[in-house]
């Protein structure tokens, strides 16, 4: 089969190998759509220093059935289907608690086992799901952005009527505030420093979306919330600087939640964060992917109309496209959210 290979920082490239062969539990998945993360880019410049390469990226995959296992009683060929890019152990004590996203011995899909950048994936039956009737492939590649967003908001414990700023307007981002939106957030605010994200934001889901670097986000903050600060301050941008600025934008007893992933050096000094969020006595819980139930909540949502999919994905390339698509999702041009491949397609 053809896939996208990483064999370094800054070498990406298109080459033959094996297919993957299913196992008596496992599904071939012939993959039909497959979205670039953020986590992919920073594999690419080579800050993953848990990837070993070769390794085949991607983990935002959805396809139809190709083969089933011998033992396999859930799915068969043809099933439409999405999969959730975890692989753990189910049996160590946060397994067995449903946390399997912190299983001690996780191997992510296309980070540390191959991916969903080619043509065949392999999972196990149990973390696949049918993709919702009206969806497109291409939709089904959000509902794995949107199970982290089922995820963030639970972690943060949004409720009804909570005033919430979201630091940052990209894919989970969004995912995240439609969530929000769909348990009864009485206010959402989000910010970022690109316009077109914010249009679309305003679209879907934001009733304020701000660019910090013309308006100034703490006045506007305390603005909508009669001087008091959100409720719950979610940070998806993953900077040293965004991380410090959600102690002044949350109220006293408030709660952040730290979603971005970073891979800067986070440096503080007291009494400029810790010191400040004891005397505010706030909250703060980081997040990471998704466990037990996320996906079947995300599905619902997405089935119901709760959350737009289909407005995120903005651009598509076959798998020779891979040079063009990384730098159109790495560098946010031509007004892009969310870069899918087609590996069966030119």
């Amino acid at each position: 089969m053809r896939a996208i290979v990483y064999e370094g920082p800054g070498r990406l490239g298109v080459k033959d190998v094996a297919k993957p062969n299913a196992g008596p539990r496992d599904v071939l998945i012939k993959i039909r759509a497959a979205g670039i993360c953020g986590s992919d880019l920073e594999m690419a410049r080579g800050n993953r220093p848990d990837v070993m390469p070769p390794r085949i990226p991607g983990h935002e995959a959805s396809g139809d059935v190709e083969e089933v296992g011998d033992n396999v009683t859930r799915f068969k060929v043809g099933d439409r289907v999405v999969a959730e890019p975890i692989i753990s152990c189910g049996e160590c004590r946060n397994c067995r608690a449903g946390r399997y996203n912190v299983c001690r011995d996780l191997k992510f899909v296309g980070v540390h086992i191959d991916g969903a950048f080619a043509q065949y994936l392999v999972m196990p039956e149990w973390r696949i799901y049918r993709i919702p009737g009206a969806f497109t492939y291409e939709e089904a590649t959000i509902l794995e952005p949107t199970a982290v967003g089922v995820h963030v908001v639970g972690r943060a414990k949004v409720s009804p009527g909570d005033s919430v700023v979201i630091l940052g307007a990209g894919p989970i981002a969004l995912q995240i505030a439609q969530v929000a939106k769909a348990v009864g957030a009485g206010f959402i605010m989000m910010t970022d420093v690109m316009d077109h994200r914010l249009d679309l934001a305003r679209n879907l889901v934001a009733d304020l979306a701000i660019n910090p670097k013309s308006e100034d986000l703490l006045q506007r903050v305390k603005q909508v919330t009669d001087g008091e600060g959100a409720d719950v301050v979610i940070e998806v941008v993953g900077s040293s600087s965004t991380i410090l600025q959600t102690i002044d934008l949350v109220r006293t007893g408030g709660r952040i939640l730290i979603a971005g992933l970073s891979v800067e050096s986070f440096v503080t000094e007291p009494p400029t964060f810790w010191m400040r969020q004891l005397l505010k006595e706030v909250t703060i819980e980081t997040s990471r992917s998704y466990a037990a139930n996320d996906w079947d909540v995300a599905i619902k949502l997405a089935s119901r109309g709760d959350i737009n999919c289909r407005a995120l994905v903005t651009h598509r390339f076959g798998l020779d496209g891979v040079l063009r698509a990384y730098e159109i999702a790495d560098k946010k041009s031509d007004n892009s959210m969310k870069v899918i491949f087609t590996p069966w397609e030119v």
